[in-house]
């Protein structure tokens, strides 16, 4: 089986470190449902984030002011949010905190800190670069440590 990877920005407009820390603290992430498409895609990255699958992974930024952790969503997304109006948050459950980093410089990809999106999946055939540039460098992690073989 091959995990599902999105990143995740709570992106500075939005969210001040206060904010960023109580939504980890929680373990609620968020993003706002009309959050729109990216590119060409034909789906919004606030609905991809509301169907997303409970046990699929994400990697929480902050912008490109930092990658904070790598977690695993352990429930629906709630349409109820204490953020407000068109906010939706979905808990999880924490599998690694990042190692103290720096902003990213790697290449430039949907996925990547780099990029202006909120919700964006890794596509299969990247998670080689996913695993070079991101898990490995920010979390100690690699895929043949767990049998995972791309």
């Amino acid at each position: 089986m091959i995990p599902k990877f999105w990143k995740l920005s709570q992106g500075t407009d939005f969210f001040d470190h206060q904010d960023l820390a109580a939504s980890i603290e929680c373990k609620l992430v968020h993003v706002h449902a009309d959050t729109a498409a990216k590119g060409k895609s034909l789906e919004a990255q606030g609905v991809r984030f509301i169907e997303a699958e409970i046990g699929d992974y994400f990697y929480l930024t902050h912008g490109n002011q930092g990658v904070y952790l790598l977690g695993q969503f352990s429930g629906p997304a709630n349409i109820f949010s204490l953020k407000g109006d068109g906010w939706v948050d979905r808990p999880f459950r924490l599998i690694r905190y990042a190692k103290p980093n720096t902003r990213y410089d790697g290449p430039h990809k949907w996925w990547a800190p780099n990029d202006r999106s909120t919700f964006t999946a890794v596509p299969e055939h990247e998670l080689i670069d996913f695993e070079t540039h991101i898990l490995s460098p920010y979390f100690g992690i690699f895929f043949e440590q767990f049998g995972i073989t791309l």
